[in-house]
């Protein structure tokens, strides 16, 4: 079956008619229990949380904690459409299995925990619930966060992040439609007219808070201008130029002295650390227009 994801948007998340758009058939990577994760991925997480929390009461740096446990993920296989295997919506957990969006979730839950000073799976899921859901509860597939314009919005509203660069001057966002003008492509919305006019209310609502908070990115070209102020675990956010899109693509900042380069689940294969710097990625990509910085709340930050 074609799955079209569009979770805040990524080369695997709003992957529509792009070089990023792909078509996913179910490969096994998700492995689902009661709670929508394998035992191994489990305890796997849980021993990062353990080993996490050691090495944040040695470092005491929030954004070398966020690396960490981006840099745990490396190598991870990309799998579009994993969010979307479950019938009925559940919180999925895997380590079987990426895309860009769910690497950025999971490293800033983890993250999130250890700043808690929590090293259970439990409280871990409880922060990814937080992030990836409105009301950081799941009631049905319209309560995931699918556009990440409205994910971005509603955590800052959630006081989780600060969206940074909100500058004079700069474009703005215009608001996405493409669930909605394409439902066809998403088996959720496909046959279900309810589920569909709870998309166009969210849609709408979207439309509404774009319009007051105006959501501006940084243009392609001025780029550099801002990159000094980049930090290692900043969330990074692909504008597309794709017509009813937001964001196409989503990662981590990884700064290397002045270069800011970044991390992300790549169609190319795997959780990796890009070769090209932010820039160049998007000088080497006719969709996208620009790019969104956020930064994780905390004391340190």
């Amino acid at each position: 079956m074609l799955v079209f994801l569009l979770l805040a948007g990524c080369d695997d998340a709003t992957q529509a008619a792009s070089e990023e758009a792909a078509a996913t058939v179910s490969t096994g990577a998700y492995v689902s229990n009661e709670t929508g994760t394998s035992d191994e991925a489990a305890e796997t997480i849980q021993q990062w949380l353990e080993e996490g929390l050691i090495y944040w009461r040695q470092t005491g740096d929030v954004t070398a904690l966020i690396a960490y446990y981006a840099d745990h993920q490396l190598g991870i296989l990309y799998v579009g459409g994993l969010l979307d295997e479950p019938d009925e919506e559940e919180l999925v957990v895997t380590l079987a299995g990426s895309d860009c969006v769910i690497y950025v979730e999971m490293s800033l839950a983890m993250a999130m925990t250890t700043l808690q000073a929590r090293t259970s799976f439990d409280a871990f899921r409880e922060n990814l619930k937080l992030i990836r859901y409105r009301e950081g509860e799941i009631d049905g597939y319209p309560s995931r966060l699918h556009y990440f314009s409205d994910w971005l919005l509603t955590n800052r509203e959630k006081g989780l992040l600060t969206i940074l660069f909100q500058e004079e001057g700069l474009p703005a966002v215009e608001p996405p439609d493409f669930m909605s003008r394409n439902r066809e492509n998403y088996r959720h919305l496909a046959d279900d007219d309810t589920m569909y006019d709870k998309i166009l209310t969210i849609e709408k609502d979207l439309a509404d808070r774009l319009a007051e908070q105006r959501l501006v990115y940084i243009p392609q070209d001025r780029i550099p201008e801002f990159e000094d102020r980049f930090r290692t675990g900043d969330i990074l956010a692909f504008v597309t130029t794709i017509e009813g899109l937001d964001i196409t693509h989503t990662g981590l900042v990884k700064m290397d002295g002045d270069r800011a380069g970044f991390y992300h689940a790549s169609l190319t294969g795997n959780v990796i650390v890009d070769p090209d710097s932010i820039h160049k990625y998007t000088v080497n990509r006719r969709n996208i227009n620009g790019i969104i910085v956020a930064r994780l709340k905390s004391p340190q930050m």
